[in-house]
This record gives structure tokens, sequence and C-alpha cells, in this order.
């Protein structure tokens, strides 16, 4: 297959896109050197990326539309769409922002994917969509109506604006609802890097919710992996029946959301924990009440996305904090 990539640089992108070499995919990749990496990463990914037979990058930026058109212009099989403004706090600051990359980005890559005659669109959604839910786990038939932060609802604005195109123009959307993401090779602001950053300088770490949040940690390795098997599922699926389904013709739009998460609740402090064996110091914590933009706990089912995409996580907390870890503190180090 042929897969035109947007924030091919970014975290999960570069991840998605080398898993896609890997299996023999040709990958047509759209960055612009912003978002949450700093450009020395992008730079970094797309070298190694480069290297690879098969790889291709247009830059670009997915708020113009003609360089979308020149990505779809490659007549792809299909398009992963990634490339997004990231952080639930962020978002509330920096709203023109979030609005413009995350709605009207997104408008001009589903409307040049149809008007290109691509039958498929692989996107990033998030669990901030849930926000305000009050039945845990969070479970994507839930109407998702009262997102917390401006970032959940940009991402839950993009999910309506995919039904649309589903419905009137046949295309095959999933969604995928990200869970907290973390790993090596991450932007800077991940908590992980924080947290590991101040305990191995002995300052003190912010605490949300005075310790007390529950979170679902995905290893950025197997959030790629599930953008990579929602692109080869080819087959028909099952669509989402959000408060109970659509009725009539609408019932068969070929539109879906997925939970991407481990399934497995992870208390803060538990986090933390493993972030100070792994820096081998103890952290000073300075606990804080949660934000308005955040929840107390976000657990999500995951078993429509293995029903659906037969998606495993392969990497838990105990393995990955470490890794993740020690790569942040060696990226410190390296000369800038």
């Amino acid at each position: 297959m042929r897969v035109a990539v947007t924030g091919a640089a970014g975290f999960i992108g570069a991840k998605a896109t080398t898993e896609l070499l890997d299996r023999g995919h040709e990958v047509v990749g759209l960055d612009h050197f912003g978002g949450t990496s700093t450009t020395d990463q992008k730079r970094e990914r797309l070298a190694r990326l480069g290297a690879r037979d098969g790889f291709r990058l247009i830059t670009g930026d997915i708020r113009n539309m003609a360089d979308v058109v020149r990505l779809v212009g490659t007549k792809p099989d299909a398009v992963v769409h990634l490339a997004a403004r990231g952080g639930l706090r962020t978002s509330m600051e920096e709203p023109a922002e979030f609005l413009s990359t995350n709605v009207s980005g997104f408008g001009n890559v589903i409307t040049a994917t149809v008007d290109a005659g691509v039958g498929s669109l692989v996107y990033a959604s998030s669990g901030a969509v849930y926000g305000g839910t009050p039945a845990v786990p969070f479970r994507e038939n839930d109407p998702a109506a009262w997102p917390l932060s401006l970032y959940g609802a940009t991402k839950r604005c993009d999910e309506l604006l995919a039904f649309v195109y589903a419905n009137v123009a046949g295309l095959r959307c999933t969604g995928l609802r990200f869970s907290t993401t973390y790993g090596t090779d991450g932007p800077p602001g991940l908590a992980v890097y924080t947290f590991a950053d101040r305990i191995s300088r002995g300052e003190p770490i912010d605490v949300h919710g005075q310790g007390r949040m529950v979170r679902d940690f995905l290893w950025g390795e197997d959030a790629a992996h599930a953008v990579v098997l929602a692109v080869e599922d080819t087959g028909r699926f099952r669509p989402t029946a959000v408060a109970g389904g659509a009725t009539g013709d609408l019932s068969d739009a070929p539109w879906r959301v997925l939970n991407v998460a481990t399934g497995r609740s992870v208390r803060l402090m538990e986090l933390i924990s493993l972030v100070e064996a792994a820096v081998g110091r103890e952290a000073t914590l300075n606990l804080l009440d949660a934000g308005t933009a955040e929840v107390q706990e976000n657990r999500m089912d995951t078993e429509a996305l293995h029903r659906g995409l037969g998606f495993k996580p392969s990497v838990t907390v105990e393995e990955g904090v470490p890794k993740a870890v020690d790569w942040y503190l060696d990226y410190l180090r390296r000369p800038r």
C-alpha cells in the first residue's frame, strides 16, 4: 500500500511511519516542523526515515490546503492524519492555534482525501473527548458530550466531521482515541520526562490532583502499532453505535472510533515511584489541585480495539518508564 501520513516527523507519526515501512508499505509524509517536538528531534527522526527505501517527505502545513492537496495527489491508498496541536492546559491558553490546526487543518485533510478519491482515513483522536463523562471505564458508545478542555473539544469536533464525510461520501473513517502516550524520542513536555529531569536535579515536582489521578499509560510504539493495524484493516467493520446507534441509512456509515489504551489503570503516584526508581532518587512533591481541564480518572475500555484490530499492548509501565527515563536523561546530556 501507499500511505500518506500527516505529522510524519512527530512522536507517534515517526514510529507509525517506521512500522509501515518495516511491513513493506510505501509512505509519503507531510510535516512542517512545528508542534510539541523540537525541530532537532524532528530532523533526527526524518534523517532516519530518509535513509529508508519507500519514504518521501513533503514539507508543508495542514492549514494550507495546497500542501494537503500535494500530499493526497501522490495517490495514496489510505491517509493517516496525525498532525495536531496537543496539550490540555496549553489549548486553553492558545485557542486560535488549536482551532486552526486541529479543526481547520483536519477539515482540509478530510476534504482533500475525499476529493482525491482516497477511500480510507485513519486519524488521531484522544481520550480527552470523554472529559466529564461520569461512567468509567470510558466506552466508545458514550456520547462524549462533555469535554473539559479545548483540545478535547477539537478532537470531538474532528470525530463529528468524520461522521459527516463517512455518511455523505462513504469515506471509511477510523478515529483512534489515544490514552496518555509516552516513550522514547517523545516531546519534552511529557510528564515522565519532566518528573525525571526535576527529580534528577533535586528539584520538586508538581503533582496535580493531589496525586490521586488515575491514567492509562500507553507506550509510543504500541500507539503506532494501532495506527498500522487500522490502516491494514481493509475489511468491512462494525460502525460505532454512539448513544445506542444511528437509525436507518445512518447506521451504515463507515465510521468508528476506538479507544487505544492498555486497559490498565495506573495511579499518578505509582508512575512517580517508577520514575524515582529509574532515576535513583526520591522526589520532593508539590501537591496541587487538578486543573479545570483535567479529569481525575481516565480509564478506557479496550474491548472494541481488541475485537476490531486484534490489538494487544506489548510494553507495561514497569518496562517502559525506565526506558523512557534513561532515553530522556541521555538526551539532555547530548551536546547542543
